[in-house]
């Protein structure tokens, strides 16, 4: 077939500027190498997105919802061919391996499929994108021929998957300057944590303060960065309770200087190729003295409760004070501490009160006292 790339080229062109032409063009280039459907979705140690036609879309979002991302073997033996160009199944495995392999043999098959051509293409974001056209089981596999025209059409593929990846990767710069406006710090994480833009306010803590390190970006403080990491890691995994997203950075000279938040951008997932997964904030801690609440619940992301007992604490009272002057029981306070300590990411009172006042206790201090 070799007008398949001339009837599809602007169709591809087209969809590298507007990803909501993908599904369609999907479609339309699997029925024209007599195939069911097809997908797009990018390999990633995070969060995977993907965009599918109508005929196949509910069988990737099963594939997704039940986990066979991580176990796919097809992706295992594809990555191993690093072949420049689509292959099949009979090209990754042999007869007996199919009807042996857990993701023909338990997902595929059973419903109706197993026969693939596909190609991977890498992205600037550092992840994969997986092309892949589906035929069903009772067709059987990809004559060389469609694979010859298909390869044809790897070229055009692979350069609209970069313009789109481009496209993304803009947005991630404009986001990081909209928060430069408003004096922060900021820069833009993929899936894993890589740095893919940062602002001019936050190229300016670079080396000092943050680092692009290899596989994600860091934060010299190595508390700071330990937090970072975890944070990170259950982000990809889809957790959003129970973890740390606002942590202190502690400078050179021992005393903390800023305050790193970590917010995740919600829809993110299904953003195919920007793959902007969370925006990394800096924001610099009050001079001495008791923040005000409002400002320690915005830095915190407290509730307000909890930002009225961290003002009273970083204002010198004590637990008892507190729980006389808010009315409320001393456990209750001693919870809502609990839960402050969790959120800034100190395990001690006496760290908590340097934290919110950002200075140390100096020898001044204490002979003040």
């Amino acid at each position: 077939m070799p007008e398949l790339s001339e009837r599809f080229i602007d169709q591809i062109y087209e969809a590298s500027f507007v990803p909501e032409k993908w599904p369609t063009l999907l479609e339309g280039l699997a029925h024209a190498v007599e195939g069911m459907g097809g997908y797009l979705f990018t390999i990633s140690q995070g969060a995977s997105a993907f965009t599918a036609s109508e005929a196949v879309a509910p069988h990737v979002e099963a594939f997704m919802r039940e986990g066979w991302v991580a176990v796919n073997a097809r992706t295992a033996r594809a990555s191993a061919l690093a072949h420049p160009g689509f292959i099949t199944d009979l090209d990754a495995f042999t007869e007996e391996e199919l009807d042996s392999e857990p993701i023909y043999r338990d997902f595929l098959r059973p419903r109706g499929m197993g026969w693939a051509a596909g190609t991977h293409i890498p992205l600037p974001t550092g992840d994969v994108l997986s092309f892949n056209l589906e035929r069903r089981t009772v067709r059987g596999p990809f004559e060389r021929h469609y694979v010859d025209s298909l390869d044809r059409m790897r070229p055009h593929l692979a350069r609209a998957a970069m313009v789109s990846a481009r496209m993304g990767l803009e947005k991630a710069h404009a986001g990081a300057d909209a928060l430069e406006a408003l004096g922060l710090p900021a820069a833009v994480l993929g899936a894993h944590g890589q740095l893919l833009a940062c602002n001019g306010l936050m190229h300016e803590l670079i080396p000092a303060t943050i680092q692009d390190g290899t596989g994600r970006a860091r934060i010299t403080d190595k508390k700071a960065d330990a937090l970072l990491e975890n944070a990170l890691t259950a982000l990809a995994a889809g957790t959003r309770r129970g973890i740390v997203q606002s942590f202190p950075i502690t400078g050179r000279d021992g005393k903390p200087s800023s305050v790193a938040h970590l917010l995740p951008v919600r829809g993110s997932v299904h953003d195919l190729f920007s793959r902007i997964h969370c925006i990394l904030v800096i924001m610099p801690l009050p001079g001495p003295g008791a923040p005000p609440a409002n400002v320690l619940q915005a830095l915190f992301d407290l509730t307000p409760s909890e930002a009225r007992i961290a003002s009273a604490l970083a204002d010198g009272r004590s637990i008892d004070a507190i729980s006389t002057d808010f009315g409320i029981a001393r456990e209750t306070v001693r919870t809502h501490l609990r839960s402050i300590f969790a959120k800034s990411g100190v395990s001690k009172q006496s760290a908590l009160v340097r934290l919110l006042i950002g200075v140390t206790l100096s020898c001044g201090s204490l002979k003040g006292g």
